[in-house]
């Protein structure tokens, strides 16, 4: 327990519990109160603190040690010249707050602390105890908060050099994309007035964010011939620095900032602010090397983008900073969707390097930089519009059909298969509200990725759809990524062709909480031809269904 005398104690321990408050107590002004200040000689990293405190007329010196519950804790009182003479050793490092002493009916003492000053708003109670284990059984009041004893951002010297950790931080403006850009444009207009010369905007984001195509290329349009966009990727230092640097034993990736120049390119670009002419290099993606040059001269407004353009060695060069923010799903399917088509890449290929180098990445070097931008803008992906790959039509009717039946129509058996199908979700959205959906299939020793957009109106379900193989450890860091197990299906499944039309008789089991539901047999019919409804209705009409009779929905819906 804490004591206030004159001489030094004998290394006394202070027991105390420490609470946020859930809400005032009542009768607060009815108890005793008393104003006190308080500043830290001395505050070393092992927790041990010097701290000198004024109570009324009362002036005492106290040291404490380590943190927690239980702290060693030594105190005395002091004259007012040695607490004067202390307190020329504080400097900022002040706390002023009115202490409350409140009886509690289990006998113990609340010392409910409202503090001001730099930390007004701030309110905690605490409590101290003889010994540690009536700290340990002792119950709260309902007007007490969390506990917060052993949380270190609580303790009076935090608080003295940190301040209150219960502030919000300044919040950075969010926008949708048409909204974002349209503020982007006007801060630029507001920064125009303000000064002469050019106006540094910086657009940064992770890997296909939209950072160029949607925000930069807009910004550079609202300004016409007065702007000119500058891509941090013509600043790449090539496929023979990272050479270079693998024979010294350090192996870089394209998605780590040290891979690009930003030394050169903050001198380019401060030159650029004064009204020079620089000397842009121009990186040839086809040779992994910058192989040409080009003179640019300053321009009124200046947009930089790229993956770093919130990168310390930039940022305090930009005059508006955006930041343009997109969920780990939407990136992905852009990034497998852009390099299939634009690059030809495998999407097995895409997805690994996603998951190994890309997102680890863009945790590590990008989303944290935000916290550097004016705004940030959303542009996040749009299934209905953004949504590519084959055309998948199906429909499916419960029921049965058997084999003797389908021989007689002259219906070809491909082969069966066990199927296990597991459905995902990212951690920051549920596909089901989009109408989309990821899924891994196991079948035959093979794992098959699925992404699939959302559902089409007609008489067939018809969706967007892109299919791959992918390996166990691509499996593995596509579950890490998404996280969020849907559901699960098992289907024993049955293929058969008719008249040029495949179709699959299938008992589906359901795993619902651990338990395996039967949701029964179903016949499904699919094309991936959205042209072929004719087929495909003559082959329903030859297995005996009636088209009006079919189930669009998929058996993860069921």
């Amino acid at each position: 327990m804490k004591t206030e005398t004159h001489r030094q104690s004998e290394t006394p321990q202070e027991i105390e519990r420490k609470f946020q408050v859930r809400k005032l107590p009542d009768n607060l002004e009815s108890f005793l109160s008393k104003s006190i200040k308080q500043g830290y000689v001395s505050i070393a990293d092992d927790g041990t603190e010097v701290r000198v405190r004024q109570k009324g007329d009362k002036y005492y010196r106290t040291t404490k040690r380590g943190s927690g519950v239980v702290r060693p804790e030594t105190e005395e009182e002091i004259s007012q010249a040695d607490f004067d003479k202390d307190w020329q050793m504080v400097g900022d490092r002040v706390i002023e707050k009115t202490r409350y002493e409140i009886p509690l009916t289990n006998g113990n003492l609340a010392e409910f602390d409202v503090y001001g000053g730099k930390l007004q708003g701030l309110m905690v109670v605490e409590v101290e105890f003889a010994d540690e284990n009536k700290a340990n059984e002792f119950v709260a009041p309902d007007w007490f908060g969390e506990d917060v004893s052993n949380d270190p951002n609580y303790k009076n010297a935090s608080l003295a050099v940190n301040g209150n950790p219960e502030a919000k931080a300044e919040q950075i403006p969010e926008y949708n994309l048409e909204q974002g850009v349209t503020v982007l444009v006007e801060k630029v207009r507001e920064k125009m007035k303000e000064k002469e010369g050019p106006v540094i905007v910086l657009v940064a984001g992770g890997s296909a964010s939209g950072k160029t195509s949607a925000v930069a290329d807009k910004v550079h349009k609202a300004f016409g011939e007065d702007s000119i966009i500058l891509s941090l990727d013509d600043y790449y230092r090539g496929g023979k620095y990272m050479e270079a640097m693998s024979e010294e034993g350090v192996d870089y990736n394209y998605d780590q900032p040290e891979v690009i120049n930003l030394d050169l390119f903050s001198v380019h670009l401060e030159a650029l602010k004064r009204g020079e002419t620089i000397e842009k290099p121009i990186y040839n993606f086809s040779i992994g090397e910058a192989d040409k040059s080009e003179m640019v001269p300053p321009r009124r407004v200046i947009v930089v983008e790229g993956l770093f353009a919130l990168n310390e060695k930039v940022s305090h060069i930009g005059d508006v900073k955006a930041f343009v923010e997109v969920g780990t799903h939407g990136r992905l399917i852009r990034r497998i969707l852009r390099d299939i088509e634009s690059r030809g890449q495998n999407p097995d290929d895409i997805l690994d390097y996603f998951g190994k180098v890309v997102e680890p990445m863009h945790e590590e070097y990008i989303e944290g930089t935000k916290e550097e931008a004016d705004l940030i803008i959303h542009n996040e992906y749009n299934p209905n519009v953004e949504a590519r790959g084959i055309k998948e039509v199906q429909i499916k009717f419960a029921g049965n059909i058997k084999p003797e039946v389908l021989r007689k129509l002259g219906a070809e058996r491909i082969g069966n298969s066990t199927q296990v199908d597991t459905y995902y979700n990212p951690k920051d959205r549920d596909l089901g509200e989009t109408g989309e959906y990821l899924r891994v299939r196991e079948e035959n020793g093979h794992n098959i990725v699925s992404y699939k957009g959302p559902k089409q109106e007609g008489n067939f379900r018809i969706r967007p759809k892109i299919d791959f193989e992918i390996d166990p450890k691509t499996t593995e860091s596509l579950i890490k990524m998404y996280g969020g197990l849907v559901q699960i299906i098992k289907k024993e499944r049955t293929l058969y062709q008719l008249n040029g039309v495949t179709f699959s008789l299938d008992k589906v089991v359901k795993v619902v909480d651990g338990n395996e539901v039967d949701l029964g047999d179903f016949v499904e019919i699919r094309s991936v031809d959205s042209s072929a409804n004719d087929s495909l209705e003559k082959v329903i009409k030859l297995l005996g269904f009636n088209l009006v009779d079919g189930d669009k929905r998929a058996y993860s819906e069921m």
